[in-house]
């Protein structure tokens, strides 16, 4: 037979101890991906195999589970993380306990806020101080406040003290209108900052809060005690007032407003019977005692024809709509605007104060 027809298998010959010589095929290589990634050894299995590859390839290995460890970790780090982060943010409440206004300028004030903010969270980060801005909800900011930083827990008391330039005065005196006006109304709270996670990178996030207030209810349930009629009599005040009292002034919100001196337009039926001060008038949270000091038209002339011919039992249909709000010899044009547009209706009993100077009314009974 020709060497050609015996093909590609080679053989090795082997002699006995009988000198018998016998013939056996000799081992292949064996080529492929898998004997290449796992070359086998010098014994059969599996086992073999694997510390063939670790040893020829554990480079690669590891080149892969790094791969694969990026991504599965990187989505987590700069996505999943992230999106907690905001989400938590997005989720946490902000309740105001106490705000005060004061020493208040035509284009500034001093702003005081206490209040609370609640996480449900089971992270508990650190917010970097940033700046805020406060407005009603669609509309531009009328102050910016510098919020401290802040440790989240599940309640943390957030606190901020500053004098803050009106940002935009037509949202400010919107915002002051909408404060006395209101039964309730919401404040937004907005800024950008960034959160630290302990063994993470700062992660910047958007603040956005809505924050639910009570309002002064249109100045709801005001009351004048105490009237004394002066006119008539030499005890008129030196700035002309023939009329004083006191006002009860009910406010069942949590802000402190320093008005100044506010000065209110009185008038029955459409008509103008005289205006009334009420001096430094600050309202806090509860029910506010003022002393009221009025000028009535014409030495009282106009509410003492009313009486005489149509109320006479002595209980007038007053109206009390703001005029103006002075401090330090400035107008407040932002209070000014919201007391303009809040209009008081009350019966005033007069009657007993009338008696008083000698002029007679019917009994209402």
């Amino acid at each position: 037979m020709d060497d050609k027809d015996m093909g590609p298998v080679r053989s090795e010959v082997t002699r006995t101890s009988d000198d018998h010589v016998t013939t056996a095929a000799a081992p292949q290589k064996k080529g492929g991906v898998l004997n290449t990634l796992y070359p086998p050894g010098p014994r059969a299995g599996a086992g073999p195999r694997v510390k063939n590859h670790c040893r020829k390839f554990w480079w690669c290995d590891l080149l892969v589970l790094v791969a694969i460890i990026l991504v599965i970790v990187l989505p987590i780090i700069f996505v999943a993380i992230p999106k907690k982060a905001q989400h938590d943010i997005n989720a946490s409440t902000l309740e105001v306990t106490d705000q005060e206004v004061t020493n208040p300028e035509p284009d500034k004030i001093h702003l005081k806020i206490k209040s609370i903010a609640r996480s449900s969270s089971s992270f508990h980060p650190t917010l970097d101080a940033f700046e805020a801005g406060l407005s009603l909800p669609g509309k531009e900011p009328f102050l910016f406040v510098n919020v401290p930083e802040t440790k989240a827990e599940a309640e943390t008391e957030i606190n901020i003290e500053q004098d803050a330039p009106i940002a935009n005065m037509d949202s400010f005196k919107e915002y002051t209108k909408t404060t006395i006006g209101s039964e309730t109304f919401t404040v937004v709270m907005s800024g950008k900052t960034k959160v630290h996670q302990k063994g993470l990178s700062a992660i910047s996030v958007d603040y956005t809060n809505q924050i639910e207030m009570k309002g002064l209810n249109k100045l709801s349930g005001l009351k004048i005690t105490n009237i004394k009629i002066l006119f008539g009599t030499k005890n008129k005040l030196a700035d002309g007032s023939n009329m004083i009292g006191n006002v009860i002034i009910p406010n069942p919100s949590v802000m402190t407003l320093e008005l100044g001196n506010v000065t209110m337009n009185l008038s029955i039926d459409g008509k103008s019977i005289g205006t009334t001060l009420l001096p430094n008038l600050v309202l806090k949270p509860g029910e506010n005692n003022s002393t009221m000091s009025s000028i009535l038209d014409q030495e009282g002339l106009p509410v003492i024809s009313l009486v005489q011919e149509k109320y006479k039992d002595g209980v007038i249909p007053l109206e009390i709509v703001g005029n103006s709000t002075i401090r330090n010899g400035e107008h407040l044009e932002y209070f000014e605007e919201a007391i303009q547009a809040n209009v008081i209706k009350m019966n005033l009993d007069i009657g007993p104060a009338l008696k008083e100077i000698g002029i007679k009314v019917t009994s209402s009974s």
